[in-house]
């Protein structure tokens, strides 16, 4: 079993930055130190990114392809 030990620490803040964290710790209905220590444990975590990088293979589009012509139609080159 793990006895957890709390221990205070000063930070120097923007006091906007602050003012942000306290709106957001309210709506979330959560202690703004409560929400510090879940981004201290997230260091600690592998991200998404880093652990899934490169672990999937992607096919190069066909340049003639239907599929291809139709999301650069789509989201690219604006209609005429």
């Amino acid at each position: 079993m793990h006895v957890s030990t709390k221990q205070k620490v000063t930070l120097t803040i923007d006091r906007d930055a602050i003012a942000r964290a306290k709106v957001f710790a309210k709506r979330e209905k959560a202690a703004l130190s409560q929400l510090v220590e879940q981004q201290f444990n997230r260091l600690e975590r592998e991200s998404f990114t880093r652990k899934w990088r490169g672990k999937f293979k992607v096919r190069a589009p066909n340049p003639a392809g239907p599929r291809l012509n139709y999301l650069l139609q789509k989201y690219v080159r604006p209609p005429r």
